[in-house]
């Protein structure tokens, strides 16, 4: 069985579906939203398990009123989940979610607090044993130490970079696979020839930009090629970017080949966007 290590943020999404998005100073009634576990490295580990993978997750969510709905995803997508403020009072990353009928969502949401809490990251690569690391970038605190010590141990770093963030030039020295979207837009870049420039600073040999519906564009010390996304009929968006993510990291374990990996991967995210929410489609997986 595969074995990865997901770090990174976890979310409780509430999601409102609607036909169109309303204007300024409307009142929408819509259907009772459906409440979701979401955040990039949540939903990249809940990917990696469905594809029979070994998941195992870092983050933060605390001692409060919501743990209990954080924990039973968590046993239902098989995903073993180590939460670094177990015991502490901390309020969770909220996002509401709007999605209208064609499958375009708008998210409101925000940061999550600073982390107090300490992680050996020698102790529990030992104890986990993984085979690759992917990182979303947040939770600096303890991110940058794991995939520090990830690339000591020759262990494969992923990077899902979704926004720009101020730390990341801390991170990025360990990163062996970019994978960016659209929306990552480092200092003084514009273009995604810009971006791929300003990744090479940190000798990352693998590079990719999703954007959307459109082709992955990918970049390695070999290449630049591109990467058709499947046509599918589109009912939700929401979290596909953290699946192929999460399926990457399966299918370069199992393929060992960056593109045919991407390739996989565009694949599999497609498909979740033929489903409601972020966990229909489990439903329906093979």
């Amino acid at each position: 069985m595969k074995r990865a290590l997901f770090l990174g943020l976890a979310t409780l999404d509430i999601q409102y579906y609607v036909d169109v998005f309303p204007g300024s100073n409307v009142k929408i009634k819509s259907a009772p939203p459906e409440f979701f576990v979401g955040g990039p490295a949540t939903n990249a580990a809940v990917a990696f398990a469905a594809l029979n993978g070994d998941a195992n997750l870092v983050t933060a969510i605390g001692d409060n009123s919501f743990k209990s709905v954080f924990s039973g995803d968590f046993e239902r997508c098989h995903v073993n989940c180590l939460d670094v403020q177990k015991d502490q009072q901390i309020q969770p990353v909220l996002a509401t979610v709007i999605t209208s009928s064609n499958g375009d969502r708008t998210i409101f949401t925000h940061h999550p607090e600073k982390l107090k809490a300490k992680l050996d990251s020698k102790k529990l690569l030992d104890e986990i044993n993984p085979e690759v690391v992917m990182i979303d970038g947040f939770y600096p605190e303890i991110a940058i130490d794991l995939a520090y010590e990830a690339k000591q141990r020759n262990i494969p770093v992923v990077f899902d970079g979704g926004s720009w963030k101020s730390h990341l030039p801390e991170l990025l020295p360990f990163v062996d696979y970019a994978i960016c979207s659209s929306d990552f837009h480092p200092p003084k870049t514009e273009t995604p020839e810009d971006v791929f420039a300003f990744l090479d600073q940190y000798k990352i040999s693998y590079k990719a930009i999703s954007q959307g519906q459109e082709p992955i564009l990918c970049q390695s010390s070999v290449q630049a090629s591109s990467i058709d996304i499947p046509k599918v009929e589109v009912l939700d968006t929401l979290g596909a970017g953290d699946f192929l993510h999460g399926a990457f990291c399966y299918y370069l374990l199992s393929q060992q080949n960056f593109e045919k990996a991407l390739a996989k991967s565009a694949l599999f995210a497609s498909n979740t966007c033929l489903y409601r929410g972020t966990r229909d489609w489990l439903i329906n997986q093979s």
